[in-house]
């Protein structure tokens, strides 16, 4: 008698693809959402606090997503299913460019923005202007990491080779 160990953990891989495929999709959102902020909105102060607001609410959905689909991957992983491990790396540094963005980044530009306000200045013209720019730039560098790594995570959970499941 031969059992086929594919089909035990089909409905885990359809949730893994599924929560991967929801995963990038959200980050692709948010980016062109950030993207029509800057676009649509002519100050760009303005534009960047709603930027960021987005980047900062939906963190905690990419964290949430992240976090569910490594741990099925972890599971499976103990369960002899190794073609798994290559989604870990891409879902470890998502997690962490997510965090340091919403979580370091962008309090410390409200800040600036406050401590500009405060002094009568957009944070534009205030001493703090070129520290912004760097932080403005990494938050950016960041997001675009973000659809990098959600876009390696389906991408590799999409191929039937590397997940060891027959296609459907």
């Amino acid at each position: 008698m031969v059992e086929t160990f594919q089909d035990q953990y089909r409905l885990a891989y359809r949730i893994l693809r599924f929560s991967s495929y929801l995963l990038l999709g959200g980050v692709i959102a948010q980016f062109f959402s950030c993207l029509n902020a800057y676009l649509i909105i002519s100050d760009s102060q303005a534009a960047g606090m709603l930027a960021h607001i987005l980047i900062q609410h939906l963190s905690y959905y990419i964290l949430g997503c992240t976090f569910i689909t490594l741990s099925l991957a972890n599971v499976l992983i103990k369960r002899e299913q190794y073609g798994l491990r290559v989604i870990r790396m891409p879902a470890l540094v998502l997690i962490l460019v997510t965090a340091t963005s919403s979580f370091l980044l962008i309090p410390r530009m409200d800040f600036l923005r406050e401590t500009a306000l405060l002094d009568g200045m957009p944070v534009a013209l205030s001493p703090f202007a070129n520290y912004f720019a760097i932080l403005n730039g990494l938050t950016f560098v960041s997001v675009a990491t973000q659809m990098i790594c959600c876009g390696l995570m389906a991408w590799r959970l999409s191929k039937p080779r590397s997940t060891q499941v027959a296609p459907y």
